[in-house]
């Protein structure tokens, strides 16, 4: 019997999963639109600046995720993704108020992204994973589009109010929501620990859990060659999302109000591109989805050559669409190939190794983006974008892999 979506809200603990990640992403939603221009409304601050505070969360983000696969696979995931929301929500607000107080800096910014790039490291993997223990495997697919077609609808509003509430009360009520989203997010999550297996003590050291995961992940040859693809695109990505963009739309564009418009469209995209990946099941799904992505080329073309903001608007739609519908092909594919008791461990692999360049991209982005002209920047990356994507299908496995 296909239960399909309806399997999904007949469970419980499916239910509540979901519940959390819209409460969650009405806060996320905020978030790209606050912190940028939270760090441009302080004195003395810039491009440079932006990079700083993205460098400070991506550094122990990218150093930490392999252990934080390793925890994921020792404790209770719904335990772990609850704990590290909530404290990842006191943060958040506490950065918050220091603006709403006047107190608000630069150093706090930094040391916010720092710790909270801890915390993300143990939240990605497990969160990850977190879908495969409460959903039942005929179910599997259905249940990754509802989290993520929850998170997109949040992510609209969240995205929609986000100017308007910056432009009208400033970054610091923002970014305070932002705080309170999570924790609300974090208890709902805790919640359903019981639900959760505890995973069996292997009994190895630490290091020894990284090797077998190590061994694990390079096995799927299909997954170390997007992998090695996402790097370049994950760093991209996030540079033109949390750095670049917002400097285009400060300069060119006219500010928060444009910028949270183009992000809401954005989210739109990303709920019908949830929609198709509920229903449609390619038979090639790993293929389908990198031939998705090459949307992004556009969006960064646009950004860089356009001040149209509705051709900008169209081209994010697009890449909302494709980026979603690739992350639920690719997660959903990755939990079919893999043993559960190594599956954080991969995912952590997978994640370390798409976020591995974004320090580098994402500290150098503003400066040069300063130096040569938003335009340069965004063009050049196009370029390297076209052959980030194209490369994987060189590799047999990620042409043939199959939907199970």
């Amino acid at each position: 019997m296909d239960l399909g979506f309806k399997g999904v809200w007949q469970t419980p603990t499916l239910r509540k999963l979901v519940a959390a990640r819209f409460i969650s992403n009405l806060g996320n939603g905020l978030g790209p639109i606050a912190i940028p221009f939270g760090v441009l409304g302080l004195s003395n601050t810039n491009g440079t600046s932006l990079s700083l505070v993205w460098l400070a969360n991506m550094l122990p983000l990218v150093g930490f995720t392999l252990i934080g696969g390793v925890i994921g696979d020792k404790f209770p995931r719904a335990q772990l993704v609850g704990v590290t929301d909530i404290l990842l929500g006191l943060l958040v607000l506490l950065n918050g108020i220091s603006l709403i107080t006047g107190n608000g800096s630069l150093i706090i910014f930094i040391l916010v992204g720092f710790f909270g790039g801890f915390l993300n490291a143990i939240w990605y993997p497990s969160m990850g994973a977190l879908t495969s223990d409460l959903a039942d495997e005929k179910i599997l697919q259905e249940s990754n589009s509802s989290i993520m077609l929850s998170s997109n609808i949040a992510m609209i509003i969240g995205t929609s109010f986000g100017g308007i509430l910056v432009a009208s009360v400033g970054a610091g009520w923002a970014i305070a929501i932002d705080g309170l989203t999570f924790l609300v997010a974090g208890f709902l999550v805790y919640s359903l620990r019981k639900a959760t297996p505890v995973a069996k003590a292997s009994g190895e050291s630490t290091f020894k859990e990284l090797k077998s995961g190590w061994r694990e992940f390079k096995s799927h040859r299909w997954i170390v060659a997007i992998v090695a693809s996402s790097t370049i695109l994950f760093a991209g990505e996030r540079a033109v999302y949390s750095i670049i963009g917002p400097l285009v739309a400060k300069n060119e564009l006219g500010g928060p109000k444009p910028w949270s418009l183009i992000l809401a469209i954005w989210s739109i995209g990303s709920v019908v591109g949830v929609l198709i990946a509920g229903k449609f099941k390619p038979r090639f799904p790993i293929r389908f989805a990198l031939l998705m992505q090459f949307p992004a080329v556009l969006w960064m073309l646009s950004l860089g050559n356009s001040d149209s903001l509705i051709l900008i608007s169209i081209c994010a739609f697009a890449l909302g669409i494709a980026m979603d519908l690739f992350y639920v092909l690719w997660v959903t594919t990755i939990q079919q190939h893999v043993a559960k008791e190594s599956l954080s461990k991969v995912l952590a692999y997978d994640a370390w190794g798409s976020m591995a360049m974004a320090p580098l991209i994402m500290g150098i982005a503003g400066p040069i983006s300063e130096s040569i002209g938003t335009q340069m920047t965004l063009n050049g990356l196009a370029i390297i974008f076209i052959f980030a994507l194209s490369l994987p299908f060189l590799v047999k496995e990620v042409r043939e892999i199959k939907a199970i």
